[in-house]
């Protein structure tokens, strides 16, 4: 077996099944997959016969700990986590260091890179034995090497963590599993709640979340398991880090 393959799909767990980008997956695995399980934590329920819901006020090791218990009869062949945080309360990304705050960073970083590596923990003993991906969506303003821009300290700098991350449980499964497939993808600019904001300042192609479910999909199920520890762009090419 050289790639995890959709039809062999059984269980699959997401995060964030209830945003934008992470609800287009679920229905586009949905409807590719008539046999398939999903199991998600979010904070609203989530109406489908083949969908398992738990949901949590807070999403954290706590309630992701008590949610892998409920599953933990399960091996899972695909992990998604779409979970990311660009702008609340707290304010947007931050155009220069004026905007810079220890309390925004703070969110940025927990949400957006230390959720993952608190999921891989928490399911590293239910991953399938036969082939698993374990993929978190990340962007391409996490690119050090692409950033000629600036700005965005905290979303930047929080997806460039996440993506250490991610290649760090890369190598780490790698040596037990060589059908182990951990990815970091970029979605692409994407209509939904998260972006809308900024996608009018946007000269490339803005997709829309089926759009990019079908992207992010396809670079999963394409992409052979030696391609582990990568950072992908949605069409499949590899993006610096």
């Amino acid at each position: 077996m050289e790639k995890i393959e959709l039809k062999n799909i059984k269980n699959v767990l997401l995060l964030g099944a209830t945003g934008g980008i992470g609800n287009a997956i679920l229905k586009h695995l949905l409807a590719e997959n008539l046999s398939l399980n999903i199991y998600t934590l979010s904070r609203s329920q989530i109406e489908h016969p083949r969908v398992h819901n738990f949901i949590a006020s807070t999403i954290n090791e706590a309630s992701l700990s008590e949610f892998i218990g409920t599953v933990s009869n399960n091996k899972f062949e695909l992990i998604i986590n779409t979970i990311g945080y660009l702008e609340n309360e707290l304010g947007g990304p931050e155009k220069s260091l004026r905007d810079v705050s220890e309390e925004k960073l703070i969110e940025y970083f927990r949400t957006n890179a230390i959720l993952t590596p608190l999921l891989a923990k928490a399911v590293r003993n239910n991953l399938s034995p036969d082939g698993f991906a374990f993929v978190a969506l990340s962007a391409m303003v996490g690119s050090i090497g692409e950033n000629e821009l600036g700005g965005w300290y905290g979303y930047r700098a929080s997806k460039s963590a996440l993506n250490a991350f991610l290649k760090n449980i890369a190598l780490e499964w790698g040596r037990t599993n060589k059908h182990s497939l951990v990815l970091a993808i970029h979605p692409g600019t994407t209509q939904t709640r998260l972006s809308e904001k900024f996608n009018s300042h946007v000269a490339h192609k803005v997709h829309s979340p089926a759009e990019a479910a079908v992207n992010i999909c396809n670079v999963i199920f394409s992409v052979p398991f030696s391609m582990t520890g990568n950072f992908l762009n949605w069409d499949g090419r590899v993006i610096d880090w």
